[in-house]
This record gives structure tokens, sequence and C-alpha cells, in this order.
């Protein structure tokens, strides 16, 4: 028995329930009275009794019949229809932040396709399924009115351009709230209600932090926006380096205008930027604000233990992002504070706390033991893999190595032999990198070992490495425990086959934790295709849903008017001895 079909029966219980009340036979009072003889008068009197007074009682029942019925129903919502032979209409709504965007008439894109949903939720008769192109199916197939209610007031547009579709099997029709903003190739049969109305919209379309391209600066913050209207307007932007602003002025726009600047930012100053861009034409808020790190102000903190640091520190000392401490091996304490540790040729008796980078480690250990050694190792990635972005083999001749046999590390470079070469461990407890060869003075010199030690360095300590990305899914490394969105809130981590993922719904700085290490990754939503509402790939108000009125209201509301109206009925006849 589907929840419909029970709910129609608890009504019809209800109604029963109340009939039997009524007419259940209460025992009448007890009375001593001195004499029957007035009493038996009255009995012995006869009298034809009207037609009202005959039916009265009937009328009566009637009534409180359907007020118990009426209540029940506004309660219980029933539905008479067998999940047989019901229809089903497949909803989905497209969630992309675009449709965050005020509408002229007032509310938003959004608001108007909950509405319209809603609407053809309740006129469907028969079974629903809420889907969005963010997460897939919301709600599966129900006839109960409301759960798609429920459902449809706790969605709210996440992001995404990135163009799911559900499927759902068993047919039926399918309808698709949108306002044309991400392109999407459907089927002909999908019936499209448009909520797009052309607005103004002002956006930071890109910000990023980047290494300066002068010596006058140590690094350089590179900032667009873009006035999307059909008019000229003042648009204020101000740029912020944690509590100094950088930037503070208005700027008088064209209609579609874009403006590009270029700000210097000195070796001083905290890793936080932010953009932040009004006006009055603006009719999107999550594209108003972007933010960016500069990694310069923000080095990698490496402690090298080492006995004969001299080749390691010729590689990694040169580079800026990298402040360098050194120990010896018997002078290395575990809980030393470091982002990353790098081991030449030794190891400690057990894993450090933070990312490692272990080089050539020695025979045995508790990561493993090593091989055969080769004279010359010619050698050449089995795998795509950050850590070898730009890194030729050509380049980097190894003169000695061997292979090393280590439990859970998945070789990404191997020898002309098979022998492991570069080795990764990426998991919850442990980021490692393995490099089975010795660097010494004589690979020193080659070009691209400072690019190998230098990816595997950024790899193991920032576990996200990027550029900005908008909001929506993202996926992470295996190793990835944790997440704080930028208001400080833990964001749920989605774990499957040895991936994690995870949605981010709004614009900022996310700090990504990962097995001891730490990165931040930026998340901005401004982009020069995205943010003009002016554009979409339907007409101006094709199919437009307009917002409910008083007379889309639910049945059940209606229900509980007739019942508080039969009461007071009821209520005013029996006082006057009308009725019962």
């Amino acid at each position: 028995m589907t929840p419909g079909v029970l709910s129609a029966w608890l009504v019809v219980a209800a109604g029963v329930l109340a009939f039997w009340l009524f007419w259940i036979k209460v025992r009448p009072p007890r009375y001593h009275v001195p004499s029957l003889l007035v009493w038996r008068r009255v009995f012995a009197e006869t009298r034809v009794p009207t037609w009202w007074e005959r039916v009265r009682r009937a009328v009566s029942c009637a009534l409180t019949v359907l007020i118990a019925v009426a209540l029940a129903a506004a309660v219980a919502r029933p539905d008479w229809r067998a999940s047989a032979h019901v229809s089903r209409t497949l909803i989905v709504l497209d969630s992309s932040w675009s449709m965050a965007a005020a509408s002229p008439g007032g509310g938003t894109r959004w608001m108007h396709a909950i509405a319209g949903a809603a609407m053809l939720a309740r006129s469907s008769g028969g079974e629903v399924i809420i889907a969005s192109t963010a997460s897939g199916i919301e709600l599966g197939p129900t006839t109960d009115i409301r759960l798609v209610e429920d459902i449809l007031t706790r969605l709210a547009p996440l992001a995404g351009d990135d163009g799911r579709w559900p499927v759902v099997a068993g047919g039926g029709a399918v309808h698709f709230f949108t306002d044309g903003a991400v392109p999407r190739t459907l089927d002909p049969a999908v019936v499209v209600h448009s909520v797009f109305e052309p607005v103004p919209n002002v956006a930071v379309t890109a910000f990023e932090a980047r290494r300066a391209t002068s010596v006058a600066a140590s690094a350089e913050a590179y900032v667009e926006i873009a006035n999307f209207a059909d008019a000229d307007q003042p648009v204020h932007l101000t740029i912020t380096r944690d509590t100094t602003v950088l930037v503070d002025r208005w700027i008088e726009m064209r209609a579609g205008e874009l403006v590009r600047e270029v700000i210097p930012l000195d070796a001083i100053g905290g890793p936080r930027l932010r953009a932040q861009v009004s006006a009055d034409g603006n009719a999107l808020a999550i594209d108003d604000e972007a933010a960016a790190w500069v990694v310069e102000a923000d080095p990698i903190e490496v402690l090298l233990v080492s006995d004969a640091p001299e080749a390691l520190v010729a590689v990694i000392g040169r580079d800026p992002a990298v402040r360098l401490r050194l120990t010896s091996t018997s002078g290395y304490v575990p809980a030393e504070v470091a982002d990353l540790v790098v081991f030449d040729r030794w190891l400690p008796p057990g894993p450090a706390s933070q990312p490692m980078l272990a080089i050539a480690p020695p025979s045995a250990t508790w990561l493993g033991s090593a091989g055969r050694a080769e004279d010359a190792v010619g050698w050449a990635p089995t795998q795509a893999h950050p850590i070898l972005e730009g890194v030729e083999p050509v380049m980097l001749d190894l003169v000695g190595g061997r292979g090393y046999e280590a439990a859970e590390v998945a070789v990404i470079a191997s020898s002309d032999r098979g022998a492991p070469v570069v080795g990764i461990q990426d998991r919850e407890d442990r980021r490692l990198v393995l490099l089975n060869f010795p660097i010494d003075a004589a690979l020193g010199g080659a070009p691209a070992l400072p690019v190998l030690v230098g990816n595997a360095i950024e790899w193991l300590a920032r576990p996200f490495h990027g550029a900005a990305r908008p909001p929506g899914p993202v996926a992470l490394p295996s190793s990835t425990s944790r997440i704080v969105s930028p208001n400080g809130q833990a964001v749920q981590l989605v774990r499957a086959a040895g991936r994690v993922q995870a949605t981010l719904t709004s614009p900022g700085l996310y700090l990504v934790s990962a097995a001891g290490s730490e990165s931040v990754l930026p998340v901005n939503a401004g982009r020069t295709d995205l943010s003009d509402l002016t554009q979409s790939t339907f007409s101006p108000r094709d199919g437009l849903v307009a917002a409910p009125t008083a007379s889309s209201r639910s049945w059940w509301v209606y229900s509980v008017l007739l019942a508080l109206a039969l009461l007071t009925v009821e209520w005013w006849t029996w006082q006057r001895r009308i009725t019962v």
C-alpha cells in the first residue's frame, strides 16, 4: 500500500470514528423525584414531530463527520490513486549560480523556478521526481506532494556549469526549469520552462596572484572586472591584502566593457587577497567578490635532514617559495615544526608526522628494502602526475639508482629495466614521495632536477595545487582529511574508489588539510560567459513561470477553511437548539 492510499484510508477512518462517537449512547443521569404523576401526564401527551425535528440529528451527524474528514484530509493529504496506474513526471532544476540573479519583477530566477516546479508537481496527477543539475536525483518517485514541496524549499543554486543530466528509468514527462545560462543539448521531448529575463550585472571575472614580471615587486595581482549592462555606469572596485586596502576607487565603465589591471605587491604583507565590485545595476551577488592567495607570502617550511646536504641545498635553496632549514641525521627531532621533511639517504625509525620526501633511502627501513643497483639508469614516466609535469627524462640522466620494494607505494616513473625511480604514497595518514636515486654534485647540474624536486615539494606541502576554480564539485587527493570553508565550517567529503570529492558552494578561500599538509584553494564565481545575465540560450520570457498567486494554494488549505466553516455553523446552530 502506497503512502498516498494509506493516507486516504486514514481519512476514511477519521470519518467512521466521528460517526461512531456521535451516535454512541451515553447513559442518562438518574434523578429522584417525589412523584411520577406529572411525568406520566407528560409521557401520555402525544405530539407529531416536525420534519426538521426528525432529521436534525442526522444533519448534525453529517456536519460532524464532514468536519472530521476535512481536518484529517488536511493533515494526511491523501492520494487515492494506485501506484501501478499513475503517470510519472521528472522535474529538473538548473542549479547554475546564475539562477540566483534577481528578476526585474521581484524575487530571483530560482524563486520563479521553484514556484513553477511546485505548481507543476501539484497538477501532475501522478508520481513526481525532483532532480537538479548539481546533485542529480534529489527526491525519488513519490505521490506525496508534501515531500515534494519540502525538498523544493531546501534546494538552492549550488554551482554548476557541470552539465549533469539525471537519467530515470520508466519514462514519463520531463520538465526543465532553467535560465539558459549554461548551453545544454536537450532531448526534443524535454519541456523547457525558461525563467530568463535580461538584467544588468557587474562581476570580478578574473583574479589571481602570481609572480611578478619585473624586479620591482615580489608578486603581483591581476584583476579583471566587467560591466554586463546595456548602459554605462560607475563601478566601485576595492582590493585588499589582509586588512590593508590596496585599491579603492570608482571606475566609469561603458556598457559591456572589460577592465584589466595589474597591481604590484610588496614582499612584506599577508597572503590573503580580496577583490570586490559594486554598482547600481548589479543583479547577482555571488560574482561580486573574488579571492586569491599570494604564494610568495606563504613560503613552504622545508626541513632537510642530511649529513651531506650541499647538493640538495643548491637545488632546493634556489626556490623563493621555500624556506629551508638544515639538520643532521643525529640532530633530527621528530616533533620539529615544518611543512615538509626531506630525508637524504636516511630515514628515522618511524614515519614523520609531516609529508616526507625520501631520497635514496637506506637498504632496510619501515618504508621497504632496496633492490639491485643500476650503473646507468634510463627512465620514463609510467603515468601522468603533477610531480612529473615539465620534467623531460632526457634532461635528467641518472648515473646511478636502484629499485626499492616499498609497500603501498605507487610507481609513477620507472627505469628501462622496470625498477621504480619515482614513487608516491597518498593516504589519510601519510603523504610521501620516493626518489630512488641519490642527488649529488654530479647530478646537481641536470636542468630537469630542480623542476622534479620543486614539483615534489609543491605536491607534498600543498595537497591541492592550481589556480582558482569556480564553485561546484572538486576532486581532491585521496589523503584529504578536512576542508574548511571561508565561514569556518567543515565541508562534507565523499570518499569512493580511492577518490575524495567535495562540493564547494560559495566563493572564498578554502583550507585543504591532508596527512599533515595544508594548502589554500581559492574559489571564485565570476566568469565572462556566466556573469553576463543579458544573454541566454532562450528568448526573454519564453515560457516564463510566474510567482504563485492565491488561486494556486494547496487544496489542504481549503480543506482547513471548510472544516472551520462547518465547525462555526455547527456551533451556532447548537447554541440556538436548531441542531442537537
